[in-house]
């Protein structure tokens, strides 16, 4: 089998295609989109020192302002998310004293803590997202309780309470 010249450009486009959406997906959404709102803008100002096209009118209503920069507000300080960790752990301990109990409807209080545990653990990771390469203590930690927050959940479906 003859290796023709086109294949081997065909190969080099595909790998470039490739370099380019990893490049993409392992970017943030707020890098992303502030590349593009940059891109946009640049775009917009080469647009209009160039001369309108005749006959060519833009409803005013559909044209849009330019795109503020992306800040990143869902980050959180050390303190607001150790904070958040402590009353976690708190949840935690309320979930194992609802088990404990004999009380009538105590496995449904746990249930709802349980849930609010496993919120409370999506919101850690949403509100600081590079977490674990930043500090990977708290990294851990995070992790940590989303493992347990998980296994309790599998416990409890299954019927190990009850």
């Amino acid at each position: 089998m003859k290796i023709s010249p086109e294949q081997i450009e065909a190969l080099k486009l595909q790998q470039q295609q490739e370099n380019k959406a990893k490049k993409v997906d392992g970017a943030a959404f707020g890098e992303f989109l502030n590349q593009e709102v940059q891109q946009g803008a640049a775009q917009k100002n080469s647009a209009a020192s160039a001369p309108p096209v005749p006959g060519l009118q833009v409803n005013p209503l559909l044209q849009v302002q330019q795109a503020a920069q992306v800040q990143q507000t869902a980050q959180v300080s050390e303190s607001e998310f150790v904070g958040k960790v402590e009353d976690l752990f708190g949840k935690l301990e309320s979930y194992a004293q609802q088990l404990g109990s004999s009380a009538e409807g105590g496995l449904k209080q746990a249930y709802s803590t349980l849930e609010g545990i496993q919120g409370g653990v999506e919101s850690l990771k949403k509100d600081w997202p590079g977490v674990q390469s930043e500090n990977p203590e708290l990294g851990s930690i995070v992790s940590e309780l989303e493992t347990v927050a998980v296994t309790e959940q599998i416990k409890f479906n299954r019927g190990d309470y009850v």
